[in-house]
């Protein structure tokens, strides 16, 4: 049964409980990030599409299945509950909880089960949300806290997206960028937004644009203006400002048997763990381009050896990755991106500086499958990384974009998310 306080929450202002979240738990940002230590495999897909983003439409019966594992095998019982951000994700502190939730305000996780035939005991759990006595009522960027007592002190946080079912639409291309000195580096994301009637007073105020590049936050695209209004047309075609690095293809290694040897990986052997050595990296800075079939910086759990339910039964190993570098630099740190460091840029992709190795390296703690990832480098005092570094950039590369449009009327509380599409460049 849900206790009293889940009932009462629904009238607090979303201030009041913030106030809580903020002092307890630090001002934690609205991001993903994990913070209780074991847990490991986080995923967050659109239900039924295992390496999709995390955005559902609103009332369209679409839902999001959360997944974890808690190495500490305690069976613990875990909450959730969600927080409505504006466009640039901070917090919507103008709303009430009971104006974004439709229902309790927390749900618990029943969905768990302990791993099996494995040599790391973990317990899985698993959310499908939304749920028949919990929704979101509007749409908008949306954060989802797990928790075990407190949502002030998270175990772990993931965005996702609520988008409307509107007239407006987004058509457009990845092409190469048009100014000459970056047009071999760099891709252009043309496009344009159609209103089709959808009222708006004042499109430079009333409507922002978000461009994403794959599950990388660190370098989408914000406050983009359109070039041209042309009636119902928004035009974002630009020379200049809707440009992203093309990067390289995503790296990737095989886990899905930890008995046979794929071909990026050296050797495989059992010390008090599994310990899975990969084939020294090399950087690709001045390569040629190479097209290479992956899920951009993406994985996925499978267990090859003997398992009939992979979420339980694949096993986990330390992952040790090594980067051939002549010296290490002191302006910054080289990072392991991709989702299997939740795309961010944090201490927990950050590798170090062998000396006598001559090369940066480390070790990550991973489920058995296959996983994408690239090495990029942060400098100190920026939050947008480098991949051009270690791994050049092309034109060509095949990458995804998600374009998100966001909408807030006069006299209106919250950033509305009105459409989004997806653009994927592919080599020409």
């Amino acid at each position: 049964m849900k206790n009293y306080l889940q009932h009462c929450l629904s009238g607090i202002p979303l201030t009041f409980i913030l106030f809580g979240f903020s002092c307890k738990g630090g001002n934690l940002p609205n991001e993903n990030r994990i913070y209780q230590t074991g847990i490991e495999t986080v995923q967050f897909y659109r239900e039924g599409f295992d390496l999709s983003a995390p955005v559902i439409t609103l009332n369209s019966g679409e839902r999001l299945k959360l997944s974890f594992d808690d190495l500490n095998a305690g069976n613990q019982r875990y909450r959730y509950t969600i927080l409505h951000c504006e466009a640039d994700w901070t917090t919507s502190a103008d709303l009430m909880v009971s104006e974004y939730i439709e229902g309790y305000s927390e749900e618990t996780i029943e969905d768990y089960a302990n791993s099996y035939n494995t040599t790391v005991l973990y317990t899985h759990y698993t959310a499908i949300f939304p749920t028949s006595t919990m929704r979101p009522k509007i749409s908008g960027n949306y954060l989802m806290i797990v928790y075990t007592e407190d949502p002030s002190r998270p175990s772990l946080t993931r965005r996702f997206m609520v988008t409307e079912t509107t007239e407006v639409g987004i058509t457009g291309n990845i092409v190469q960028a048009s100014r000459m000195e970056i047009r071999n580096t760099f891709q252009q994301i043309d496009f344009q937004v159609h209103l089709h009637g959808f009222q708006v007073s004042d499109v430079r105020r009333e409507i922002k644009v978000v461009v994403q590049q794959n599950g990388r936050w660190d370098n989408a695209l914000r406050g983009i203006q359109p070039r041209f209004i042309r009636g119902d047309e928004l035009d974002y075609r630009y020379d200049e400002y809707n440009v992203f690095e093309g990067g390289n293809e995503f790296r990737n290694f095989d886990t899905k048997s930890l008995v046979y040897q794929s071909e990026r990986i050296s050797r495989i052997y059992y010390d008090t763990t599994n310990q899975v050595i990969l084939l020294p990296d090399q950087p690709r800075t001045f390569k040629n381009y190479t097209f290479d079939q992956e899920i951009n910086g993406r994985f996925f759990i499978k267990n090859e050896d003997h398992a009939n339910d992979s979420e339980i039964e694949a096993d986990y190993a330390w992952i040790h990755f090594f980067l051939p570098f002549p010296a290490n630099p002191v302006n910054g740190d080289m990072h392991i991106l991709g989702e299997l460091t939740s795309w961010k840029l944090d201490p927990g992709g950050v590798m170090n500086y062998n000396s006598d190795r001559k090369g940066f390296e480390k070790n990550l703690f991973l489920k058995q499958g296959y996983y994408n990832y690239v090495y990029v480098f942060l400098e100190k005092g920026l939050k947008t990384g480098d991949e051009s570094m270690i791994e050049g950039s092309h034109w060509e590369t095949e990458n995804e974009y998600t374009v998100y449009v966001y909408f807030r009327g006069t006299g209106e509380q919250y950033d509305r998310l009105i459409a989004t599409q997806e653009l994927k460049s592919t080599k020409l």
